[in-house]
């Protein structure tokens, strides 16, 4: 199966209290434990006041989810740093993924040579006898 990136197919306040909002993205498909590690090193800058950029980061949910709750007044910048998180995470599992399917493809030419070498060292020793 390819690899296709998250997005975000929604966005929903679940919860209120005082000038807090709680914001639950819903994403296309659950992410893999590498795209969650990736998505919270990923350092995109926030934007807001100093309230916001004090937070911790987005919370990553393994079902299929982010969770985040930021001052209602910072909800552009909590929504800019979620999409832009989101596509770093997504260029990061993609050049992780590249790597691995590099590392699968040089392993299996080293067994093939391997292989062939083996290979003739049978046929060499086979001739002596």
């Amino acid at each position: 199966m390819p690899w296709e990136p998250i997005a975000i197919t929604s966005k929903e306040a679940v919860d209120v209290e005082g000038d807090q909002v709680r914001v639950v993205w819903s994403l296309t498909k659950r992410p893999s434990s590498d795209w969650a590690r990736e998505f919270r090193a990923s350092e995109v800058a926030r934007q807001g006041s100093a309230e916001f950029l004090g937070l911790p980061s987005p919370d990553v949910r393994l079902g299929g989810s982010i969770v985040w709750t930021v001052p209602t007044a910072d909800l552009r910048g909590a929504v800019e740093h979620v999409k832009a998180c989101v596509d770093a995470a997504n260029e990061a599992e993609r050049h992780l993924l590249e790597r691995r399917e590099e590392e699968i493809r040089r392993r299996a030419e080293e067994e093939a040579a391997k292989a062939v070498r083996l290979q003739a060292a049978q046929q060499a020793l086979n001739a002596l006898d």
